[in-house]
């Protein structure tokens, strides 16, 4: 039988509760996981995996098959070579599975779902990684340097420099003439700082000549504003939701753990400030802003209260870790000590799974990891320009103060594309060619790889952390579907 989900889910997922021989809130198809979290990093493009669809070959199960046991006796199954994340069997469904521990060919209907999802697989051959086609060229204007927050993990140098109109406008002409080079369908703009919203003037008009450009040349175009949240008005909120514009807003904690790390320019607390913003300014006008949080070592145990925080507003929240800077080096407790990041995050997921949303959350739960089988963690030098606000073109926000001055007529991707940060496959990555997760985190964000071992051909230093909890990630993602699937209250 169908299970009947409220409309607004069975618009956005195609989750069914099948007979007893069938998976139940499984078939979720590649495009469920493109449901991306705006933070302050590249977006990531997944790689469809093919599957086999004959009924003669034999199949078999994956290698390193992840199972891991759920309620009611339902078990959560996913495989490195997965295109969309896992699926969750019913009993009936474990049984067949269980059968395949000696090949044979595809017969009943949950076989075949078995087999898209890459959890079986042809005994002749092994299943290849595809490079998907790049749709969306995202670009970051980092629109001023200027700040009210005094953040000490921040590494812009702050100063009351800003992007001009003149600027900004060869910016958007530079984007708009390199997606049409390139084949790209649709642009993404992440209006930045410093705090964007200071200068959100150029940023209304940034965005009505980005809409021009967009219309002119018959290309989608999205945008999203990232901010601290301490500054938004009734009419700012109002021009977000008439032009279908996002807002990201930063919270690394509730109170005095947030004030810790995001305080005013004056040394005050600006939680407050962001709680009236969302609460009273925000949210009555329909605006849902995407919650980005970043833990560092100072924060670690208050990621659990920014995540509960997010949650009570139906809020999209994403866990980030700290990036070491030239402007945070002299913050030695920032850094990311494993035991207590994996503390404080295992906190998180409790916080989740006391409080379980049925909208998608798995992207945002652990830093740089997507449930679409990707092979890069970011679009550095693919589909992602970042332009400083003298117009240069850099692969990185990170990498601002290095970014490149171009000509009118030049196309800045061309540019970008052998800058420091190379192209490199997480297959090709030292450490990570075996690991049944190489594809969910792709050996994480390749400049902290580099700042800590000195190579971008290498594992994450935070491999440890990835591989520690990405099965209770994944557990809390089955624990979702059951849900949504109404097996779960």
């Amino acid at each position: 039988m169908v299970n009947m989900l409220p409309s607004t889910f069975v618009e956005q997922f195609d989750t069914q509760v099948k007979n007893d021989c069938a998976p139940v809130s499984v078939t979720l198809s590649h495009s469920n996981y493109e449901i991306k979290f705006d933070d302050d990093c590249a977006p990531v493009t997944a790689a469809p995996i093919s599957s086999p669809t004959e009924t003669t070959t034999p199949m078999r199960l994956a290698p390193q098959l992840h199972l891991d046991s759920l309620p009611h006796r339902y078990t959560l199954a996913i495989s490195p070579y997965s295109p969309a994340g896992p699926v969750v069997l019913n009993p009936p469904a474990m049984a067949r599975l269980q059968q395949f521990s000696q090949p044979q060919p595809l017969e009943q209907a949950v076989d075949f779902t078995l087999a898209a999802a890459n959890i079986l697989l042809p005994v002749d051959r092994e299943p290849q990684i595809e490079a998907a086609p790049l749709a969306t060229l995202t670009a970051w204007l980092h629109v001023t340097n200027a700040c009210n927050l005094d953040c000490p993990y921040c590494y812009v140098r702050k100063s009351n420099q800003k992007m001009s109109a003149e600027t900004g406008q060869q910016v958007v002409d530079s984007i708009f003439r390199s997606a049409l080079k390139n084949g790209f369908q649709s642009i993404n703009l992440k209006y930045a700082g410093g705090e964007a919203a200071l200068h959100f003037e150029m940023v209304r008009q940034l965005h009505s000549y980005a809409q021009q450009s967009a219309c002119r040349h018959n290309l989608d175009l999205q945008a999203v504003v990232l901010s601290n949240g301490t500054i938004w008005t009734p009419p700012m909120a109002d021009w977000l939701v008439e032009n279908s514009v996002k807002l990201m807003i930063s919270l690394d904690g509730v109170g005095a753990a947030h004030n810790r790390l995001r305080p005013t320019r004056g040394g005050k607390g600006s939680f407050a400030a962001i709680e009236r913003t969302v609460d009273t300014v925000l949210l009555p006008r329909g605006v849902q802003p995407d919650i980005s949080i970043t833990v560092t070592g100072r924060n670690a145990t208050a990621a659990a209260g920014a995540v509960e925080w997010a949650i009570a507003r139906n809020l999209p929240f994403s866990l980030n870790f700290y990036r070491e800077n030239a402007n945070s080096k002299k913050f030695g407790d920032l850094q990311l000590e494993e035991t207590h990041i994996i503390a404080g995050l295992r906190e998180a997921y409790q916080v989740v799974e006391k409080h379980l949303p049925t909208r998608p959350f798995i992207n945002g739960l652990l830093d740089r990891v997507q449930m679409g089988a990707h092979q890069h963690t970011c679009g550095a030098g693919q589909n992602y320009l970042v332009f400083s606000h003298t117009g240069a073109v850099a692969q990185c926000q990170m990498h601002l103060a290095q970014s490149i001055p171009f000509s009118t007529g030049d196309d800045p991707l061309d540019i970008i594309k052998n800058g420091v940060i190379p192209l490199i496959s997480v297959e090709e990555k030292e450490g990570c060619r075996t690991c049944p997760w190489r594809f969910r985190c792709s050996g994480g964000c390749p400049i902290e790889t580099y700042r800590g071992t000195g190579r971008f051909d290498v594992k994450s230093p935070h491999c440890n952390i990835y591989k520690t909890l990405l099965p209770q990630a994944l557990r809390l993602e089955g624990l979702r579907l059951m849900k949504v699937g109404g097996v779960l209250d």
